[in-house]
């Protein structure tokens, strides 16, 4: 066996030890240095502890893209604008690889908040991220957010409706919060100039809450900033957004989206979109990331 893969298989019984007696752990990575919470179904901090990086070819490949078609700053210029950010993984870890001078992470889940400001104060970026505790939306005021209690980075919104789509993940018996929302234009009017004045990319990730956060950010994207967003039908279903609602709203905004196929990222159509959908059904582990143009 090679010496990767062994190391890779220890870190793997190393983890599922620790879960067992430990609440934390502190990493260091491709993409900085973190510390995770230690759940056995908690898949970023696994990745992060298991491989040393988590989305790290998504990120080099994605940003390497926008440059190419010249929708991005240089590297190292420009701010990420991270909805989800959740420990801080792609915020931080664009910093840290110099893709990036600057980043907006907006995180509602109070545990991930404390975690997210923790990894930015321990990977000396004070002065370079701003940490917003809110969740971005198409309304103001105050949501419901269900908390899982075995997967930190599968919290949601909570909305009335779910298309039909039975649960797969206990989501009726999990704990409910309230969180404050805004939408992105006005959750950024407090931050400094020096971070909004030039946002080279959107990354969103919200389990399924991306359409809201779309419609309550119609100036914003009219810019023409790329984004860079997670599809999970099953979690789309699950925020009471059917496939095309989805689908009209991004064929509102974007003219195309990329895919990564094979290695590389492909352009398709934004009026294909439905496709996808189709291709990753409503299977709850069935998602994928595509890079949004106009």
């Amino acid at each position: 066996m090679a010496v990767s893969a062994l190391r890779i298989k220890l870190r793997r019984l190393c983890w599922g030890l620790n879960t067992k007696f430990r609440r934390t752990a502190t990493v260091t990575t491709k993409q900085g240095v973190f510390t995770v919470f230690l759940s056995p179904n908690e898949s970023l901090g696994r990745s992060l502890y298991c491989y040393r990086e988590h989305e790290f070819d998504l990120m080099s490949k994605a940003m390497a893209l926008l440059r190419s078609i010249e929708l991005c700053p240089p590297k190292g210029e420009g701010t990420i604008l991270d909805v989800g950010a959740s420990n801080g993984v792609t915020s931080i870890g664009m910093l840290h690889l110099g893709e990036l001078d600057r980043a907006i992470a907006i995180e509602p889940e109070p545990r991930n908040f404390v975690l997210l400001r923790h990894n930015v104060r321990q990977n000396s970026l004070n002065d370079r991220v701003v940490c917003l505790p809110a969740a971005a939306s198409n309304q103001k005021g105050e949501l419901p957010f269900e908390v899982s209690s075995t997967n930190d980075g599968d919290h949601r919104v909570r909305t009335n409706g779910n298309h039909g789509v039975p649960e797969l993940f206990q989501e009726s018996v999990r704990r409910v919060i309230t969180v404050q929302t805004d939408n992105l234009c006005d959750l950024l009017s407090d931050v400094p100039r020096k971070f909004t004045q030039n946002i080279a990319v959107i990354w969103i990730d919200v389990q399924g809450y991306e359409g809201y956060v779309f419609l309550g950010a119609m100036k914003l994207l009219s810019t023409g900033i790329p984004v860079v967003s997670e599809i999970w039908p099953y979690g789309i279903r699950r925020s009471g957004m059917s496939e095309e609602q989805f689908c009209r709203i991004a064929e509102g905004i974007w003219s195309s989206y990329w895919m990564m196929r094979r290695g590389r990222f492909v352009r398709y159509p934004i009026n294909t979109l439905a496709i996808l959908f189709d291709e990753l059904g409503l299977e709850g582990n069935s998602f994928d990331n595509v890079i949004f143009t106009r």
